[in-house]
């Protein structure tokens, strides 16, 4: 199976990273990858992230569909990966499975990266000798696709959870499905938190200065990033830890993304491709595949092996 992603562009600046030969369109295509023998792209959206949410959800949509129909038609392409808020747009893939002109497979690969949300947690209280008994945690966007999933896996294991988002009715279906004592909320509810996980479709930083307990841990799997550098700079006692990332033996550009590095969801979809498994990955997690990326991850050495921040290992204060 061909691969490819569709993701998006950050910021306007963005652009100016790729070389003028991989822009079609409204599309940034890379070089032909080889990944042990699995061919693919890494393509993306020119339009922002604030584009993304801000213009109408139809045409984004159409942006969306044109990409795949034209990675599909001219590139070969078998499956499609929708990276950031590609996902978020389209009901978490499931838009995309069911339009009819596009013949391939569509994954979200998020299933991959709630696992390693749910893994960069534990070890990171593990590595500050905390146990999650005794922690109160939040997980922000926590009926989102990611937020779900690790909401139903960490939840039971901590003291009390604080499940945040930003509309009340959408917490309906989540509450049935989770286990442990926790609270819903609309509200920014980070303050006297010990742990927050933030997963969200936000265009911009949502964590501020005054939303974090000392010595919090934030294990932001965002992107755009919920808590920007500069908010780390002000505020020495927290610690933010990358939530996406897994070590990647194969180096493939991303602007920004740090060597031997790569987005978790990049990950699944490659090894689905390796796997040749074709189905779709769309809208709510199955935790029993959610566990398959896992193996798969041990399989092919796309694992988390060390905790960073902003790419950079994380060091104890």
């Amino acid at each position: 199976m061909k691969f490819a992603t569709i993701g998006h562009l950050l910021n306007e600046k963005n652009i100016e990273q790729f070389p003028e030969s991989w822009i079609h369109g409204n599309l940034v295509v890379s070089p032909e990858l080889d990944v042990y023998g699995t061919k693919g792209y890494i393509t993306g959206l020119t339009l922002t992230a604030r584009q993304m949410m801000e213009l109408p959800r139809e045409t984004v949509r159409k942006y969306i569909l044109d990409a795949a129909l034209f990675l599909q038609k001219d590139y070969g392409v078998d499956i499609i990966q929708l990276g950031a808020l590609t996902t978020s747009v389209t009901d978490g893939g499931v838009w995309v499975a069911k339009q009819k002109g596009y013949k391939g497979y569509v994954n979200h690969g998020d299933s991959y990266t709630a696992a390693v949300t749910c893994q960069v947690v534990l070890k990171a209280l593990h590595f500050f000798d905390l146990e999650p008994s005794d922690q109160i945690i939040a997980i922000v966007g926590a009926y989102g696709v990611i937020g779900e999933a690790a909401s139903k896996i960490l939840v039971p294991q901590f003291q009390h959870a604080i499940l945040i988002g930003r509309r009340k009715e959408k917490f309906k279906d989540l509450e049935k499905n989770i286990n442990g004592d926790f609270e819903t909320t609309v509200e920014l509810k980070t303050k006297e938190t010990d742990v927050i996980v933030t997963a969200t479709s936000h265009p911009d930083a949502l964590l501020q200065p005054e939303h974090l307990a000392k010595d919090a841990i934030i294990v932001d799997v965002s992107q755009p990033p919920n808590l920007t550098y500069e908010v780390c700079q002000q505020r020495p006692d927290i610690h933010r830890i990358d939530g996406g990332y897994v070590d990647f033996p194969v180096q493939i550009v991303i602007p920004g993304m740090p060597p031997g590095k790569n987005f978790a969801c990049i990950a699944e979809v490659i090894m689905q491709a390796m796997e040749n498994e074709r189905k779709n990955h769309v809208g709510s997690i199955d935790l029993h595949h959610l566990r398959t990326t896992e193996q798969w991850a041990e399989k092919y050495g796309f694992i988390l092996k060390e905790l960073t921040n902003y790419g950079k290992r994380v060091n104890r204060n």
